[in-house]
């Protein structure tokens, strides 16, 4: 469960979080030298290993979970959070956390100041037993004395942080492998946003309620990572398709119909009730409308449904489109379920 955070610039406002940005800030640049390759040799294998995971993240159901797991493996911390930006500059998602047994203090929910300072910084921060009372408690909260918070960009705009702690207090060296990670993270974006959404091979597009569940949770993950909508259409019809044999045969002419209106990576999946769920990946609001009313047209025109008199007044397509209708998959069907 995702919970909306908004950015905390503490009591003196922007000007704060450039001072923590000034104080805190790592001072080497994400470059590996010879001096920290050997000093580091432990961690920058973990790095490379790191790298070779970020291939599989694209099709794994939990990809910001298991980001923040593959960060905070290189420097072997105890805990982490991910946020991920919103669409507006004054809020962070909560993607990610680990190693939080009763699960993330309501505290850290509500405000963040080293994520704060790490975006507005554009680099690591690292703090570990700070004088300023404020941080002293955050840490607190946090459960470990030291926290390293790295921004990830996204086309060059801030669009994430993630912070880990331990108990031991981090070092620069630790810092720069974890810049150079992120940056890697940053040039596979878009590369993890196309794999995920790839069709499987072979695939026919229709699929059961429960693999059309997960990949609609997976795509609204991928709204955050290519920062493209998602739409998805219910299909209704009155009376509902039949279920006897004919009935099956009718369906596959449905599904036929509507199949030739969609793309190779777009989704069907007929409901108990004979609804249809349509699942329309990188599609916005406007482009739903359009995919909706193709399909009408299609459905109207191929007549599997009987006579156009008989169909136009009985067919139904509702439209709900990620963020607008909501970001979760709960609040985009009960947006379906209201128009129909």
């Amino acid at each position: 469960m995702r919970i909306t955070n908004r950015l905390h610039d503490g009591p003196q406002g922007s000007s704060h979080l450039e001072d923590l940005g000034a104080r805190y800030g790592l001072q080497k640049p994400p470059e590996l030298t010879p001096e920290i390759a050997s000093r580091r040799w432990r961690e920058l294998n973990r790095l490379i290993h790191a790298c070779m995971v970020l291939h599989d993240v694209g099709r794994d159901r939990r990809p910001f979970q298991r980001l923040l797991r593959t960060a905070g493996t290189l420097v072997g911390a105890s805990r982490g959070i991910f946020h991920v930006r919103c669409d507006n500059d004054s809020s962070l998602e909560l993607a990610a956390s680990s190693g939080f047994a009763k699960g993330m203090p309501e505290r850290l929910r509500a405000a963040n100041q080293q994520a704060a300072a790490a975006l507005k910084a554009g680099k690591p921060i690292l703090v570990s037993r700070p004088a300023e009372a404020s941080l002293q408690e955050e840490l607190r909260w946090m459960g470990e004395p030291s926290c390293v918070s790295f921004p990830i960009l996204r086309e060059g705009q801030s669009w994430g942080v993630i912070q880990l702690m331990k108990s031991q207090e981090f070092c620069e060296d630790e810092a720069v492998l974890l810049w150079m990670f992120a940056l890697v993270v940053e040039d596979a974006l878009p590369s993890l946003a196309r794999a995920a959404r790839a069709p499987e091979p072979g695939s026919s597009g229709v699929v059961s309620s429960t693999a059309f569940e997960t990949k609609l949770d997976w795509e609204l993950e991928c709204v955050l990572w290519g920062g493209r909508s998602c739409t998805i259409l219910r299909i209704r019809f009155h009376p509902p398709l039949p279920e006897a044999a004919n009935g099956a045969l009718r369906q596959a002419r449905v599904l036929r119909a509507i199949r030739q209106c969609l793309r190779p990576t777009d989704l069907i999946s007929p409901e108990s009730s004979g609804d249809l769920l349509v699942l329309l990946p990188e599609t916005g609001a406007v482009e739903g409308q359009q995919a909706a009313q193709k399909i009408r047209r299609s459905l109207v025109q191929s007549r599997v449904l009987g006579e156009e008199s008989n169909v136009v007044p009985s067919l139904k397509i509702a439209q709900a489109t990620c963020p607008e209708q909501g970001r979760r998959r709960q609040e985009l069907l009960r947006s379906l379920e209201s128009q129909t």
